[in-house]
Formats: structure tokens, sequence, C-alpha cells
């Protein structure tokens, strides 16, 4: 895997409906994931997020979502810093697959922003998949919005693995 040319690393595993992690089959998995060894020899894991402007903010740890907290969404397409999970876990149809598990929120998300992370302060909560069919992300809609992201803890603790 790579990133504007740079080797990031091995992708180890992936899930979306069936994959290396199996079939999308339990009340608890989320299944829309990757997970990437970071061993690239120009790659120095930060355990940060960029946000829009260049602003970095550093993640300490994941947990579960709670209904009603807040969220930012980052991506490469859009931000988002208005939302907040409106449902901690619903079944999705997204491009075909059936996923389970999901974690919904209102923050806007555009085409290409998928795989970028959903946070509340210095907390990974969620990675998007996909969701309702925004063409422009403003404060004037804010809050309609529905999308979808596979729960960050649900991949750490099926892959042993936890955030920087």
């Amino acid at each position: 895997m790579d990133y504007n040319g740079t080797e990031i690393g091995t992708q180890t595993a992936y899930n979306f409906g069936t994959g290396t992690g199996g079939v999308c089959d339990g009340a608890t998995r989320g299944c829309d994931w990757a997970t990437i060894k970071a061993d690239g020899a120009e790659i120095n894991p930060l355990g940060t997020v960029r946000y829009w402007g260049g602003d970095y903010h550093q993640i300490d740890n994941s947990r579960y979502p709670a209904e009603g907290e807040s969220t930012d969404r980052i991506g490469v397409s859009s931000q988002d810093t208005t939302g907040n999970v409106t449902k901690t876990s619903v079944t999705v149809n997204i491009e075909g697959k059936t996923l389970y598990s999901m974690m919904e929120t209102n923050n806007c998300a555009l085409g290409g922003d998928s795989g970028g992370p959903a946070l509340h302060g210095t907390t990974a909560l969620g990675l998007l998949s996909g969701g309702s069919d925004e063409t422009v992300c403003n404060s004037d809609s804010s809050g309609t919005y529905r999308n979808y992201f596979t729960k960050v803890q649900t991949v750490l603790n099926e892959r042993g693995l936890h955030v920087y």
C-alpha cells in the first residue's frame, strides 16, 4: 500500500461482506475495514489525524460509540466537525453488501471520504463506509445526513490491535 508514492506497508487483513475476517454474521461485527502493517521504510507512525487546514490531533485511545455523543469526521474530500452519533448499531446495505452493527452519524461525507475516521476528541470511534448521497457539505444542511461507520473497537478487538 502506498500514499503519494511513499510505501506505507502491507495490507494484513480486510473485510467487506466477506474477506480474510470471514462473513459478516454477528451482532458485534461492523464489516467494512482493512488493516495495514505500517512497516514502510519511510513511515514513522505518529498516532495523529490531520484535520483540514493542517492541524494535527493526537489519537490516544479507542472505544465503542455512545448514542448522542459528538463526532468529528475527516476525509480526503471533506470534513465535518458538527455531527453526532445517531445510532450505535444498525444494519445497512452498501454497494450490495449487508453490513452489521454499523455506527450511524449525521456527519456529512462526500465521495472519496470512505475509510476516514470518526472521532470524539482524542478517541477513535469509527471508519467511514458510506451513506447518504451528499454532493456538498455545509452548515445549512448539517444534521440531515446519514453516514455509516465500522466501529474501530470491533476491528481492533478482532485483530488483536490497539490505536497508537
